[in-house]
């Protein structure tokens, strides 16, 4: 069984590498690519949001192991209509290792997430799914949209 619980700087290193797993499997780090501006810029953000509460990141722990985790981000819109507040939540960085997926870990995190965000006066939750992970957000009634675009400059 395993164990939910925010996150806090003392778990940096462990969200670190997650976030490292994940940018690998999603094929953001080639092969054997230099991380170490990755990976120090990650520890400049995460030292410096985590404390703010500007980047929030939820852990599950089996025998005080870390072998999922979450984050979230809110952010201040302009009103509009069905969100007079403006504010928002973005959930990223769900991952969970892969000898523990399947056993409920990553809709454990959501849940607690989409809970920890009804009680604010956000009344947007969302993020940018895998394909892997479309089924998951599905059944917690995430819904696709076709309005996002981006532009990234490198």
């Amino acid at each position: 069984m395993f164990n939910l619980r925010q996150a806090n700087l003392q778990d940096l290193e462990a969200l670190i590498e997650l976030r490292l797993e994940l940018l690998r499997e999603a094929g953001e780090i080639k092969g054997d690519s230099d991380t170490t501006n990755l990976v120090e810029a990650t520890r400049k953000y995460l030292g410096e949001k985590m404390p703010s509460g500007e980047f929030l990141a939820w852990v599950a722990e089996v025998d005080s192991q870390i072998v999922g985790t979450t984050g979230l981000v809110f952010f201040q819109r302009p009103p509009y209509n069905g969100n007079l507040s403006g504010l928002e939540a973005y959930f990223m960085n769900v991952y969970t290792i892969p000898m523990w997926r399947g056993q409920g870990i990553a809709t454990a995190l959501l849940k607690e997430i989409i809970s920890f965000v009804r009680a604010t006066e956000a009344k947007r939750l969302w993020l940018h799914a895998t394909e892997d992970g479309k089924r998951v957000y599905e059944k917690l009634s995430f819904v696709s949209t076709a309005k996002e675009m981006e532009i990234v400059w490198y």
